[in-house]
Order: C-alpha cells, then structure tokens, then sequence
C-alpha cells in the first residue's frame, strides 16, 4: 500500500509542478492575443496541448494508485473486522463490516491527500504571488477564504451526527424491515435534506464570489496601464488558484462528515 501512497505524492508534485508552469504560459498567451500575434498565439496553443494530455496523464495514475491504495487498505481492515467476530451490540454487523470498510480507505485518502495538496498548493502560489506581484492581494484572498470557512463549519456540523444516525437507522431497516424502522430513515433524510440545503447554498454563494473576486482585486492595476492583459490573466490564476485550494474543506464539507461518521462507526466494531 505504501509504495501507491508515494507514487500518488511524487504524482501530486508533478500536477503541481505543471499548474505553476501554466500561470506563466497564461501571462505569454494573452498578451499575444492582446499584440494579436497569431503566429504566438498558435505556438502557445501548442505548449498548452502538451501540458494538457501531460496532466490528463498524471490525474489518471493518480486515481489509479489512489484506488489500489484503498484496495489494500480495505483488505487490512476487513481481515481485522472478521477476526474480531461478530457483535449482538452491533446492528446490522455484516452489512456495516462490508461497507465501511471499504467506504472508509477512500473517504480517508481523498481527504488527507486533498487536504495536503491543497496546502502545497497554497504555500507554493502563495509564494509566487506575493513576489510577483502583491501581499496584500494574498491576505485579501486567504482571508476570504478562512472567515468563509469557519461559516461553512458552524453549517454543516449537525450533518456529522445527522450522517451517522442516518447510517445506523438504514443499518437497522435493512435488518429489519418494519415501518417503524422505515419512518425513523425518512425523518433523518428530511433532517439531513434540510441542512445539506443550508450547506450547499453556502457553498454556491462563496464559489460565485471567489470566482469574480481575484478580477475585482487586480483590476485597478490593469485599467491604470500597470498590467497587461497577460499580467492580469496570470495573476487572477494564481489568486482563483489558491481561493480554489484554501477552501477545500468548505468544498468538501459532505466528504468529511462522511468519513468521520464511517470512522466512528468502524470504532465502534474495533476495527480501528
């Protein structure tokens, strides 16, 4: 398992790596378009196709050895789970062994991955923003992004304990199939349809302000002629670009209660 796990790193860099690269190939492009240089603008579409089917490459292996990772994974835990034996005080023993451990490698990985590279993300093009062009556009975008996050935060935290009763009342029907049973599922779904619509409101409104935000900051220094239109189609990617990665738990909220209500329950069996 550990040798996927550091392909899916040294994988990461490489996207990373390529990501840094097309900000300066943005600032190269548009200003051929804005000089109307066809011949540059086609040699630049050139490049661009490269690193495109260069990236499509990386995120496909990533997945992959994202996905053996997880297999292995859930053959560790499953043979741990079996050689516990089954639990009377567990409901639905079998069906939680069966899915939660092969939910929770998945949900594990695309976390911790997600969140690792979002902060590489940040501490790179943080770099590359504040020596290329300003600080104050830096603290402007991360600090719309943390303010942003703590709100989604206070949102979505009755979704945790929402997710696991939901998990155990499903566990429950399936093992006995009652409209008792059956109502009890219906009640937390309308719970957890209610405040995942609160949550996803949230996120759509924050996803619409950080698109036109980045274009918002820089625009003085273009219309004032102190950029050209490459500098200002650099510099919004690089902003839109670490806005994306400084908000990855507020994007990936569900995910995260997800794996904390599959992790409490695989707890509970002492399989973790």
């Amino acid at each position: 398992m550990k040798r996927y796990l550091v392909y899916m790193v040294l994988l990461s860099l490489v996207e990373i790596g390529l990501a840094l690269y097309l900000t300066e190939w943005r600032h190269t492009f548009w200003n051929y378009v804005e000089q109307r240089n066809y011949a540059g603008f086609m040699s630049q579409i050139g490049v661009f196709s490269l690193v495109a089917l260069t990236l499509c490459f990386v995120a496909a292996y990533a997945q992959y050895f994202g996905t053996r990772a997880a297999i292995k994974w859930r053959e560790i835990l499953n043979t741990k789970a079996l050689s516990i034996g089954h639990d009377t005080d567990i409901e639905n023993h079998n069906q939680r062994v069966q899915m939660d451990c092969s939910e929770y490698p998945d949900l594990m990985i695309q976390v911790v991955f997600g969140f690792g590279k979002a902060l590489v993300y940040i501490v790179v093009f943080a770099v590359t923003l504040s020596v290329g062009f300003s600080v104050s556009y830096l603290i402007i975008i991360l600090l719309y992004a943390i303010l942003s996050t703590f709100a989604a935060r206070k949102i979505s935290m009755p979704l945790i304990s929402l997710n696991y009763q939901s998990q155990r009342a499903e566990a429950t029907y399936r093992n006995e199939l009652t409209a008792t049973n059956f109502n009890s599922c219906i009640a937390i779904m309308l719970g957890l349809a209610s405040k995942t619509k609160r949550l996803a409101y949230f996120q759509t409104f924050y996803g619409q302000i950080a698109v036109i935000l980045p274009i918002v900051i820089v625009a003085p220094e273009y219309f004032s002629a102190a950029l050209t239109l490459g500098g200002l189609m650099q510099c919004t990617s690089i902003m839109s670009t670490i806005s994306d990665n400084a908000s990855y738990g507020i994007n990936s909220f569900n995910t995260i209660n997800r794996l904390i209500s599959c992790k409490k329950r695989l707890t509970e069996m002492g399989v973790i």
